[in-house]
């Protein structure tokens, strides 16, 4: 269906409603511009809005904190190993974000300067439309629009549209209709406010209508049509997998643990040795070979410890998860799997979580 945009231009005073709002209402985030300034730090603002793309504000407040705490600066984090940057992402999933953090460090480094545009920070790694606006407009003071989900749900209620927001055209149209609203002065705020808008009032479920800014501007609210929007095409079927994982423990007490290949879920990261299975009995026999044969030994069998889950975007695992004590000490063959101690676990190894609650 093509997208319908049929509110008409805003009156006057309507963007100055919002911010009046935003001023009055918004969180304080580490990473927001402090009050006497005019600009947020790019480097800040960039990291924040990529951890923020698959990650509840809220959640990642910590693990942003602990991340720039490692990393203060563009130089540090384009001198980091690409192992100490998705050691200090462990816990917040969608590891590719983290590496792509590095390689666009190392080349904003390079350039010598943050680029200060969309364009120019869209070709940077890991930079799309969305991120790319936000920087640009918050660190400064472009005026670009940055739509992500809780600004596409704003709008889509705002304008009462039936479009599909799931399409990049949907997304387009909505940015640059949203252009015609964005003050010349504060394209930043306005961002952040739309943002802020949609994640404490104009909420996906039970939304706060009376004391939004908006409104009596709202065509979906005076429609009474605020349920149905934004209207969104079905997601790609998840599917389940069943997956058997070992801890296997060494005499002195390490783990053995695994890099996983450089394609694929999990990417590069550490992990328990596992595999995927159909029938139980054949999983285990499979995941016992594959370890007898990395080790050089025959291993005891593993015993059932307990079942587990973990939920990704398109798959979830269901986790049969097993223990194997070795009486006697093993060196891998495999150069990509070894012995780590709970030390080296903590300092050194990036384990998603997928596989460290397990431990």
């Amino acid at each position: 269906m093509k997208p319908v945009l049929s509110i008409p231009a805003p009156s006057e005073g309507t963007a100055d409603a919002l911010l009046k709002w935003f001023d009055e209402n918004k969180r304080d985030l580490p990473f927001r511009k402090p009050a006497k300034t005019t600009r947020a730090d790019p480097y800040h603002v960039w990291i924040s809005e990529i951890m923020a793309q698959q990650t509840q504000i809220d959640t990642l407040v910590p693990y942003y904190n602990r991340f720039v705490e490692k990393f203060p600066t563009l130089d540090a984090l384009a001198e980091a190993s690409e192992q100490d940057v998705l050691k200090a992402w462990e816990g917040l999933g969608y590891y590719a974000r983290a590496r792509n953090l590095r390689k666009a460090a190392v080349e904003i480094k390079a350039l010598g300067e943050f680029p200060r545009t969309p364009e120019a920070l869209s070709k940077l790694p890991g930079i799309g439309p969305y991120t790319a606006g936000a920087v640009a407009s918050l660190a400064f003071n472009e005026r670009a629009t940055a739509v992500d989900g809780n600004v596409m749900r704003v709008a889509a209620r705002l304008m009462d549209s039936p479009a599909d927001t799931a399409l990049p055209a949907t997304r387009n149209l909505i940015s640059n209709w949203l252009l015609t609203w964005m003050p010349e002065d504060r394209p930043g705020d306005f961002n952040e406010a739309l943002m802020e808008l949609g994640a404490l009032v104009c909420t996906p479920k039970s939304p706060s209508c009376l004391i939004c800014p908006w409104r009596s501007c709202c065509l979906a609210l005076a429609r009474g049509t605020i349920a149905k929007r934004p209207v969104k095409s079905k997601k790609i079927k998840h599917r389940q997998q069943k997956i058997a994982a070992a801890l296997v423990k060494d005499p002195d007490g390490r783990l053995l643990i695994l890099k996983r290949p450089d394609k694929g879920l999990l990417a590069g990261l550490w992990g328990l040795p596992a595999v995927a299975y159909t029938n139980k009995q054949a999983g285990l026999s499979q995941l016992t070979a594959l370890i007898s044969e990395k080790l050089g030994l025959a291993v005891p069998k593993p015993v059932f410890v307990k079942n587990d889950r973990h939920v990704f975007t398109h798959i979830t695992w269901q986790i049969a998860v097993y223990r194997c004590d070795l009486s006697v000490s093993a060196s891998p063959k495999d150069p990509d799997w070894l012995f780590a101690s709970a030390e080296a676990l903590n300092q050194a190894y990036p384990l998603p979580t997928a596989f460290s609650k397990l431990l």
